[in-house]
């Protein structure tokens, strides 16, 4: 009886044990010797060890906790979202917009779920478009970040990248010239760099997951440990308590513990208590929440966004939103640029081979119109009322006015596409006021 409440005891310690020995002997693999040569060169970046680490742990949290992974998908879901399309005025441009987006080697509408996961999780993109000699086309294609050994920039300007060398199997090393580069013209392939969460002063990005994975492994420890103990205070012993003469006696008989349903018939003398752990769920459940308010906040996302609804109303839910849908349309419109400079470099690069004209601006406000879905159903409600209360109070202006001077009818369509969501240049608007004389006479 003794001996199983010992052997209760060393699993659960010995479980804590092997953890830390294994934990050990991954932080023993990390070479951060003076062998490492800088990824980067600039001051805020971490050392290439670091930068491995953080990669690694990033990824291997992603695939084996929960809230790691919901924490980047609820970023996709919203980024993404339904449907992304991008097309353009210049028909040139837009007929190879359509043709790249939808290559049987591209498939960028199957590609951006995955491409929005690596940004988040990595905090990186490496990107490489490899040319068709023949008719200009690039087919897309990507470089882990665990891979990229070293980023080379211009002498004077660590901003202005120039190459990049990836590490191959063989444990050579690649050089990739990026898009910009003087001689990536005449290169079967270049790379595109890009970075989220980039401190200033570093050319490398940072992962979505950084702040939250030291918190998100003790919160999976403290989970595991009371996995445990649940499992242990299932275990009971028996005590049993006899004349001090009968003590050998009985130890032998009860050398075997009986099975469950038994029946033991027993005089006065012999008395029989349970004794089991006392497991106090209770003063788990402050600490286990302390944890999860730190994972909360370096995800920036509510609690009830993955599924932990608490003691939160409605009132409180809709106001935690403001925060992180700001945070979430600013991810949405660098992924959106990031595919319009991907679309602008395989297309002045198709333009290099083929005889399809180079665009003479790298405006890309100009080039594409972009067709993003919307971060939060609740904009376009309060656009609605916000639209239909300044029509009723223009519409109350002209009844006082009799009628609306042209300044003061340019001015109210300016405000009325402004609080509908729309942005309407100043020619639309005076072309919609010169029609609606003429059609009034």
């Amino acid at each position: 009886m003794v001996a199983l409440r010992e052997r209760i005891g060393r699993w659960i310690i010995g479980e804590s044990v092997e953890v830390a020995q294994k934990l050990a002997a991954v932080e023993a693999r990390v070479d951060d010797s003076p062998g490492w040569r800088a990824l980067t060169g600039t001051p805020h970046d971490y050392d290439p060890s670091k930068v491995q680490e953080i990669y690694s742990d990033a990824l291997e949290a992603w695939r084996k906790n929960p809230i790691a992974w919901r924490i980047i998908a609820i970023t996709t879901d919203y980024v993404v979202a339904d449907d992304i399309r991008i097309s353009s005025q210049t028909p040139a441009l837009n007929d190879f917009i359509h043709d790249f987006w939808h290559h049987p080697k591209n498939q960028m509408p199957l590609r951006l779920e995955s491409i929005c996961d690596e940004l988040s999780r990595a905090g990186d993109l490496f990107v490489l478009l490899f040319r068709n000699p023949l008719d200009g086309m690039s087919y897309i294609r990507f470089v882990t970040k665990d891979r990229i050994e070293r980023i080379e920039s211009a002498p004077r300007d660590w901003e202005t990248e120039v190459a990049y060398y990836e590490t191959t199997a063989d444990g050579e090393s690649r050089k990739w010239l990026h898009v910009d580069a003087p001689d990536a013209e005449h290169a079967e392939a270049v790379m595109l760099h890009y970075a989220v969460n980039r401190p200033l002063g570093a050319l490398l990005g940072e992962s979505d997951l950084t702040t939250m994975l030291p918190w998100l492994l003790r919160y999976s420890r403290m989970l595991e440990d009371r996995v445990r103990l649940n499992w242990a205070v299932r275990a009971f012993l028996w005590l049993v308590t006899v004349p001090a003469n009968k003590v050998a006696q009985k130890r032998e008989q009860y050398r075997t513990p009986p099975e469950a349903g038994s029946i033991i018939v027993k005089d006065e003398s012999e008395q029989w208590e349970v004794n089991s752990p006392l497991l106090r769920g209770s003063d788990a459940r402050h600490d286990l929440q302390a944890v999860r308010a730190m994972i909360d906040a370096g995800s920036g996302y509510p609690p009830h966004w993955r599924g932990d609804a608490g003691d939160i109303s409605l009132a409180t839910a809709q106001a935690m939103q403001g925060p992180t849908e700001r945070h979430l349309l600013r991810r949405q419109k660098y992924f959106m640029w990031m595919l319009e400079d991907i679309l602008y470099h395989a297309y002045q690069r198709a333009a290099q081979v083929s005889r399809i004209p180079l665009l003479e601006t790298n405006d890309y406000h100009d080039l594409f119109e972009a067709h993003l879905p919307d971060i939060s159903r609740f904009d376009n409600e309060a656009l609605a009322r916000a639209t239909r209360d300044l029509s009723q109070g223009l519409s109350v202006l002209a009844s006082q006015l009799r009628d609306l001077p042209p300044t003061l009818a340019r001015e109210a369509l300016s405000l009325f596409f402004k609080f509908a969501g729309e942005t309407v240049s100043d020619e639309v608007i005076q072309a919609i006021l010169e029609e609606s004389l003429m059609v009034n006479g």
